[in-house]
């Protein structure tokens, strides 16, 4: 059984905790990592805490601002639409569309209204209004103008978005290949999620050219959706140039790797005693196993990441 995408250890840290050879019992831990990260997400009721993904899924309108998803934090909106009306972003948290809402939460979606509505072509009363009535629930809303909400329905709201835990690589050196192509692939290029900036090992900044082929001092950073991941690409002109690259790429949050990793160890060891609550040792004494199903660090851990939302 290889490594499965929702593994949110590894063996090599479970072996690393029980103090022994990163290679023992190999087959055994990596069913055990499968099986306790699979126990985590069903602890937490989260479907993904292994990094980024994209979903594209519908709700049924909750008559108010804002609408939990499923799936958290929230790091983009691809689209937004309600009873088949697509919904614009707000570019600036203050005209009218969409916000991403960070306000003691990263699962919302909100709308922003500032009273002069969409503009031309945007029906306000189709989206920003329950059907039947001027507020969310038929209230009359105050000075003859109601906030935008998600109007009441059965998945009625379709979302695109992209969720998930990334981790920030803030220096990687690296050294672009003396000839071509001056290609770099990030350690952590598997999971890459976005582009932080390259600077010349000196600190003087590279310029990012976007999609477009590199110019001297510029890099193209890597390409959502473009394969091989991770993979920047620098101007002939930096040709063994020493850089560093920032970036983020997904990946569980480093603590709950740690839990899970200290979740099957404990496992792991407690196969010697299953079923067992002491053991006497003649002349040596009595050996009492604990009844914690999960020890308190761990769990306390695990609880940190449990869905508190009901989308």
């Amino acid at each position: 059984m290889g490594a499965n995408v929702i593994d949110l250890t590894t063996v090599v840290a479970v072996n690393a905790i029980l103090n022994q050879s990163p290679t023992v019992d190999q087959a055994l831990l990596q069913t055990e990592v499968t099986a306790y990260s699979q126990n985590i997400l069903t602890r937490t009721g989260r479907g993904f805490l292994s990094g980024v993904r994209s979903y594209s899924e519908r709700y049924n309108g909750n008559g108010s601002q804002e609408l939990p998803v499923r799936n958290y934090p929230i790091l983009a909106v691809a689209s937004l639409s309600v009873n088949g009306i697509a919904i614009p972003a707000s570019p600036d948290y203050i005209s009218s569309g969409y916000v991403i809402d960070t306000e003691g939460s990263v699962c919302n979606i909100a709308l922003v209204s500032n009273g002069s509505g969409l503009g031309a072509g945007w029906p306000d009363d189709r989206w920003g209004v329950r059907p039947g009535g001027w507020g969310a629930y038929g209230n009359a809303p105050p000075l003859g103008s109601a906030p935008y909400r998600f109007a009441q329905g059965i998945q009625n709201v379709a979302v695109q978005y992209t969720a998930g835990y990334t981790i920030p690589v803030p220096s990687e050196a690296q050294t672009v290949p003396a000839s071509g192509p001056y290609t770099i692939a990030a350690t952590n290029g598997a999971t890459f999620y976005s582009d932080q900036g390259v600077m010349l090992a000196d600190g003087t900044p590279l310029a990012s050219s976007g999609a477009s082929a590199p110019g001297p001092g510029q890099y193209q950073p890597p390409q959502a959706g473009v394969l091989p991941s991770g993979l920047y690409t620098f101007n002939a002109a930096q040709a063994g140039a020493a850089v560093l690259l920032s970036y983020t790429y997904g990946a569980p949050p480093f603590d709950l790797q740690e839990a899970c990793a200290r979740l099957v160890a404990q496992m792991y060891r407690k196969r010697s005693w299953i079923g067992q609550d002491s053991q006497v040792q003649p002349q040596v004494g009595t050996t009492a196993y604990s009844k914690l199903e999960v020890e308190l660090g761990t769990a306390m851990t695990i609880e940190r990441y449990k869905m508190r939302f009901l989308p």
